[in-house]
């Protein structure tokens, strides 16, 4: 008789992936409060997208890229945004206005919870800490803390009466190089209504998400639903959930997690990700570079990916964290 363990038969599934996902924004519900601005936005986006596809065409020798687009809204800080029927409305707009085409629509809360998936405790059981060589063992775990540094912090200093002052000890970035840009990444607080999310966790969940490296015991998280399958309510779907002749949920939190608004799109997922946004986000960025660089996704999705790109002469950094890259657009 042969035993083995239930893992060894899991199964990862595989899927087609994008060469390049590019998000061309992130939506705050201050920013409907600026139309013009918010389309500056969109044609200064589509002259980076334009030009970051021209050169992924020539570094695959000619061949025509796959590229897809997408926008994220912020409905989990936010509970004041308007309405999905008006806000995809405008975005897409602005987007067209600039030449620009919106794929992919998603919610930032479905980063938390994704139906009854515990997307970011998912994302945040797999963070593995490795504190460098001189560490005292003092500071708790990530896992019960809700903090993870890409270093050692300063010590905190331990008086003894009447003995000689302590020397302050500066904090230490682990992978430095002359210098050391050390951080403290705050991932959750509890409150009263249970655990939220900081903004870094969820973006970092993101960006694993538009890699394709998660997984739920091997099956994909995060298809997008087609907008086709969002029939109005007097056609006999869903009742009661949407007003007359409208295409979307009255409430952002009826909205499917992803929605595909380009029939015609490529894949989702891609082998790498470009995110075109505004320079406030470049601290949150920071710290979702510290946060993926700490995570080890399902090693059977990772290797499905590097095998896939290999098939089509591609190689790809064996860190995550180097496949995420950035655009950050200063005031106008």
């Amino acid at each position: 008789m042969t035993y083995e363990e239930t893992s060894a038969k899991q199964r990862t599934e595989r899927f087609g992936m994008s060469h390049l996902s590019i998000e061309v924004g992130h939506l705050y519900a201050d920013d409907l409060a600026r139309p013009d601005a918010l389309k500056e936005e969109m044609a200064s986006a589509a002259a980076w997208v334009h030009g970051t596809t021209e050169a992924l065409t020539k570094r695959l020798g000619g061949r025509r890229p796959r590229v897809s687009t997408c926008y994220l809204v912020d409905d989990y800080f936010h509970q004041d945004l308007p309405e999905p029927e008006r806000l995809i409305a405008t975005v897409v707009e602005a987007a067209a206005d600039a030449g620009l085409r919106i794929d992919y629509l998603a919610r930032e809360s479905s980063c938390d919870r994704m139906g009854p998936l515990d997307l970011a405790g998912l994302v945040a059981d797999r963070i593995v800490f490795e504190p460098p060589p001189g560490t005292n063992g003092s500071r708790p775990p990530v896992s019960d803390l809700g903090w993870l540094p890409n270093g050692v912090p300063t010590p905190k200093p331990r008086g003894i009466a009447m003995g000689a002052p302590l020397r302050w000890v500066p904090p230490s970035q682990n992978a430095r190089r002359e210098h050391s840009v050390f951080l403290d990444v705050e991932l959750w607080n509890d409150t009263p209504q249970g655990r939220r999310w900081s903004c870094p966790m969820l973006a970092a969940v993101w960006q694993l998400l538009r890699l394709g490296v998660l997984r739920d015991q091997g099956r994909r998280i995060g298809v997008p639903e087609p907008v086709e399958s969002l029939v109005p309510a007097e056609h006999g779907h869903a009742p009661g959930r949407r007003g007359p002749g409208r295409r979307f949920p009255d409430r952002w939190a009826e909205m499917p997690p992803i929605l595909q608004l380009n029939p015609a799109a490529f894949p989702f997922p891609a082998y790498r990700t470009v995110s075109v946004l505004s320079v406030d986000f470049l601290e949150v960025e920071h710290a979702v570079r510290v946060i993926c660089g700490s995570v080890r996704p399902d090693a059977g999705a990772v290797e499905s990916i590097r095998k896939s790109a290999e098939r089509e002469g591609m190689t790809l950094p064996a860190e995550l964290v180097d496949r995420l890259s950035y655009i950050f657009q200063g005031p106008l």
